[in-house]
């Protein structure tokens, strides 16, 4: 039998692009934003997916017209899109932390 690797005894190391760009990262980040813009481009599509990433474009859009009035909701698509994807790492390195990689 060829051992590929996937064998419980050899435990694959965490990498930076793991961290950074893994798996659970991209799932998270487009559980976060993909639905989120969905609805936004058209309002029929918006669904409880969508919940989460617009839990978090609200508390941001809270606390940057708190900070900055003048500016329009669309600034604020920047910071949630970057918050989204910290969220996601955050996660991400829970996920592999917990899972013991």
């Amino acid at each position: 039998m060829i051992d590929r690797g996937h064998s419980p005894a050899r435990k694959r190391t965490l990498s930076a692009r793991d961290l950074l760009a893994g798996p659970v990262v991209l799932g998270v980040y487009a559980l976060l934003v993909v639905p989120l813009l969905v609805g936004r481009l058209d309002a029929r599509l918006m669904t409880p997916l969508a919940y989460p990433g617009y839990l978090l474009m609200t508390v941001g859009s809270s606390i940057g017209s708190v900070l900055f009035p003048n500016y329009a909701l669309w600034v604020y698509w920047g910071p949630f899109l970057v918050g989204s994807y910290g969220l996601s790492v955050a996660v991400g390195g829970a996920y592999y932390l917990v899972r013991g990689r």
